[in-house]
């Protein structure tokens, strides 16, 4: 939904200055884990494991935690890392800082996987085969444990760990005259999309989580420039850096109350894009400029993040 005409109705009511428009925004907080993702850098490391079946397991299991990751921290920009290294028994605080190094990353996710013993069902035809490999199907089940060690170079020096198991299913097609062994190994080889949804179950614990929250933004008669209500508009709409650019245009001239207001909304987008610096530096130039009456609310909100 657009807001544009809607917002300028209700500003239009007052040419008073400046005035002072609140609004209803989703808020992205810290993830489920407890980790704070946004803006930082994202590697996702996965070990060798003990066979090619399990290497190849978690390659895609790091691919499909990517995609989430990057769906939510980036826009769906593919800008998570993956990457392979050899397999070690124990996982230490100096080899997630080197890992750091090695990629990078801010925040690092070191992975590995163990698939185990598949257990076969009744290999059955199957009606209407296309062609004689896949004349009959084997349904199985694949037990799989998954550990993952977490980083966050910028957080606490600690690893962060995390593990679970699951129970993996697979139908595998084949000609009816594979042995037992024959048809566990495919099954194996056949975890792609299972592999797929154990990324997607794991990437739920470091997503984001919202909270709907109010905010305020300066405007300043807004009947002698739309680019007040356009900027508003473009925080609806959540375009912020749109929104922020719009309000640089006002941040160079006009009276010191009116650059301190624009200031003050930059300050505010780039909290809302989680840039906690930034925005605390454009609000030191709103109040070096002027004494404004939000300014404590926003300074107030940066405190909770900048102290962690």
């Amino acid at each position: 939904m657009k807001h544009s005409w809607i917002l300028a109705l209700a500003l239009a009511v007052s040419a008073c200055s400046p005035q002072i428009y609140s609004m209803y925004l989703d808020v992205r907080h810290p993830s489920k884990s407890g980790l704070t993702l946004s803006g930082k850098n994202i590697s996702i490391v996965y070990m060798d494991g003990n066979t090619q079946v399990d290497s190849l397991f978690d390659r895609q299991v790091a691919s499909s935690m990517a995609r989430q990751l990057e769906e939510d921290y980036f826009n769906g920009q593919e800008k998570v890392g993956i990457y392979r290294i050899p397999s070690a028994d124990t996982v230490t605080l100096e080899k997630m800082h080197s890992l750091v190094m090695e990629t990078e990353g801010d925040v690092v996710f070191l992975l590995r996987s163990k698939l185990g013993e598949p257990t076969l069902e009744s290999n059955r035809p199957v009606s209407g085969a296309s062609s004689p490999d896949s004349a009959f199907v084997c349904p199985a089940v694949v037990p799989v444990k998954t550990q993952l060690d977490v980083y966050d170079s910028m957080g606490e020096d600690k690893v962060h760990h995390f593990q679970g198991s699951a129970v993996l299913r697979a139908r595998v097609f084949n000609n009816g005259i594979l042995t037992d062994d024959g048809l566990k190994s495919l099954s194996l080889r056949s975890m792609g999309a299972e592999a797929d949804k154990v990324g997607e179950r794991v990437s739920t614990r470091f997503l984001s989580s919202w909270v709907t929250e109010s905010f305020s933004f300066y405007y300043v008669d807004p009947s002698s420039s739309d680019i007040w209500v356009e900027a508003l508009v473009k925080v609806l709409d959540g375009e912020l850096t749109e929104a922020v650019d719009k309000w640089g245009l006002l941040v160079k001239s006009g009276s010191a109350q009116k650059r301190a207001c624009a200031c003050y909304n930059i300050a505010q987008a780039f909290y809302l894009m989680g840039d906690y610096s930034l925005s605390s530096r454009w609000l030191d130039e709103a109040e070096k400029l002027e004494n404004i009456s939000l300014a404590p609310g926003l300074r107030k909100r940066l405190a909770a993040h900048l102290e962690k």
